[in-house]
């Protein structure tokens, strides 16, 4: 038989090159999955804000248009309201797995902040009197629902934000206190970049629900500047310095 017609195998070298090459191809590859799947993540998140903001649609609906009122774990040894929003809105989104995250996984039960609306109340109702207000109605639980038409720029102004991890013992609730007070949340518990492929935490952004009904996604820091976007009086709608990460 002609020696040149036989079949020759791959050598050690050419075997090795194809490694290689393929490794190449794999670590070309590995970002733009990894990319993927940070957006397919993202994408669940948003659709379970959007359950939930749906939730408290249905809710304000059969409450005269008013949301959950602020619950402060304690206060019904002063008569007032210990119902968190999470307990509040159960018998409308049901399914429990729509409070974590798919981020969250494995780090985190519940993901979500609902707007507290404490620059409403302080400013309408206590006439911009913190004192007065943290010592009659925030601490007690004493303060009524907010009125989602109360609300002068819905589709600018959001209910449910993304919580950092960490803080899951905390109330969930994102609020506002006057500047010589202890940091707000949008500082302490906000995370404004919950969703990023890598890089640094001010490359990515974050989940919101609004007020009329849409989510979207906000790059870093665009929740609170140049707008405030948390707030609805305009003592508080100017923007905030972000949070140093």
């Amino acid at each position: 038989m002609n020696s040149t017609n036989a079949k020759r195998g791959f050598t050690l070298i050419e075997l090795l090159v194809v490694i290689a090459i393929i490794g190449v191809l794999a670590s070309m590859l590995m970002p733009a999955l990894s990319r993927a799947k940070a957006k397919a993540k993202r994408s669940a998140c948003q659709s379970n804000l959007r359950q939930l903001q749906l939730s408290l649609q249905m809710y304000a609906d059969d409450n005269q248009d008013l949301i959950p009122p602020r619950g402060t774990p304690g206060a019904e040894a002063y008569g007032g309201n210990a119902v968190v929003w999470v307990e509040a809105l159960k018998p409308y989104y049901t399914n429990p797995a729509l409070l974590q995250c798919p981020t969250d996984v494995g780090k985190a039960d519940q993901s979500y902040l609902l707007n507290g609306f404490l620059d409403y109340f302080v400013v309408n109702n206590y006439a911009g009197n913190w004192e007065e207000f943290t010592g009659k109605a925030y601490r007690a639980g004493k303060y009524p629902g907010m009125k989602l038409s109360n609300i002068p720029y819905p589709s600018e102004t959001i209910v449910f934000g993304e919580r950092k991890q960490g803080f899951e013992n905390q109330d969930p609730y994102m609020d506002f206190w006057p500047p010589d007070w202890a940091p707000s949340e949008y500082i302490v518990v906000v995370d404004h970049a919950k969703h990023r492929a890598g890089g640094s935490r001010g490359s990515g952004g974050s989940n919101h629900a609004f007020a009329d009904g849409s989510t979207r996604y906000l790059k870093y820091g665009a929740a609170v500047t140049p707008k405030n976007l948390w707030a609805v009086t305009k003592e508080f709608r100017a923007g905030l310095a972000l949070p140093k990460l």
